[in-house]
């Protein structure tokens, strides 16, 4: 049976190669002829002039270059919109600048910490500006303590890492006072500022001697520099209101309310000179007994909130009371109502009160009490009683 060539199938006897394609392999370093090239015959070999030997070598073909394009560099960093959703999500005062120094993104709270809009956050020279703060390189970490109106802020500058480079100022609020520092603050404002001040008064006002002037102006510099010093800035003291300024207050507060619902709104206090320290507390209470009297007084009703000074065994109190011609409490109710666990029920024809439980507390606290009252059984009053303080 006849066979085929392997290589390029021509029939042949035996084998798997033909005559032509069985060659034997040249030496190595000996130069294989190109295909389609012929070879040299016996003669041309003998005499060295192969073709192969003398025909040039065929230059292969560039690779084909594949276009050029720019790498977006933000695929390898983190994106601004990833970057600013960290901020949001973190509550964070914190803007977004760009490799060349431009304002990417501005959080709420950045805005709301300078009290600025976004337009003048618009670039670093603005952010400086505003912030008090240097922004030095981009890629350098930094950190500073700024004073920011009232508020101490840590100023930290964030590199961004990765191709797209820019940075994330972030600006947070500082720890406050610890309790020794806030002691020593108070003892410096207190024992430190008045007498220094008051030497530097009377070595200023001393003449005849330049050693006065020039002590003078020592003190005044030291006073400056503590002035200077952060939390220790020499502030007056602030002084409590009056009570009777307090009760105005409230009153004003309530007014409109009144007006609204056809109230009689009348405010009864004499002139007095007492103060409280604890403020918070007694408006608050004040404003619960307020706010369950116009509750429960009907349109065209009348509520009165004053202020008395008494004596009791030598010792000054205040008398706040709160009366109106609403609904009276029930006897059985007139202590149960300022119990923690008294529930208030709006829709029960009976007047059983709303938030009383804290009015009591504030008195407790304050070596007071507190009770209700309906001598006529048409009129129904609320009193507080606590002693005044010193007069701060």
């Amino acid at each position: 049976m006849a066979q085929k060539c392997f290589m390029c199938g021509t029939a042949i006897a035996g084998g798997i190669l033909c005559e032509k394609c069985d060659k034997p392999r040249k030496k190595s370093g000996e130069q294989r002829p190109l295909p389609g090239e012929q070879r040299a015959s016996s003669s041309e070999q003998a005499s060295g002039t192969s073709k192969a030997a003398t025909a040039p070598a065929i230059e292969p073909e560039e690779f084909p270059k594949a276009p050029v394009l720019q790498f977006p560099v933000e695929s390898a960093s983190p994106a601004i919109t990833s970057v600013a959703n960290v901020l949001i999500a973190g509550g964070v005062a914190g803007i977004v600048v760009g490799p060349d120094r431009s304002v990417k993104f501005v959080t709420d709270e950045a805005k709301k910490l300078f009290g600025v809009a976004q337009a003048d956050l618009a670039s670093v020279r603005q952010i400086e500006t505003i912030s008090g703060a240097r922004i030095g390189e981009l890629a350098v970490p930094a950190s500073a303590a700024l004073r920011i109106g009232d508020r101490n802020i840590l100023f930290t500058l964030v590199p961004i890492s990765g191709g797209a480079s820019g940075a994330v100022l972030v600006f947070r609020e500082a720890e406050p006072m610890s309790a020794s520092h806030a002691s020593f603050v108070a003892f410096v404002r207190e024992t430190v500022f008045a007498p220094l001040r008051a030497l530097r008064d009377a070595m200023g006002a001393a003449s005849g001697h330049p050693l006065f002037s020039d002590g003078a102006a020592t003190i005044d510099q030291i006073l400056s520099s503590l002035e200077m010093a952060p939390e220790v800035k020499d502030e007056p003291a602030k002084r409590h209101p009056k009570v009777t300024e307090i009760i105005q207050g409230i009153a004003d507060h309530f007014r409109s309310f009144a007006e609204l619902k056809g109230i009689n709104l009348q405010v009864d206090v004499p002139e007095l000179q007492e103060r409280f320290t604890a403020v918070e507390g007694l408006r608050e209470s004040l404003n619960v007994l307020m706010d369950n009297s116009l509750h429960y007084v009907p349109p065209g009703g009348q509520v009165v909130i004053g202020v008395r000074w008494m004596e009791h065994k030598g010792k000054p109190l205040l008398l706040f009371f709160v009366m109106d011609n609403g609904p009276v409490v029930p006897e059985p109710l007139r202590q149960a109502i300022f119990e923690p666990g008294f529930a208030w029920n709006p829709s029960s024809p009976e007047r059983t009160g709303r938030s009383l439980f804290k009015v009591r507390e504030f008195a407790v606290a304050n070596d007071g009490s507190v009770w209700a009252e309906s001598k006529s059984g048409k009129a129904c009053t609320f009193f507080l009683r606590v002693r005044p303080d010193s007069g701060r």
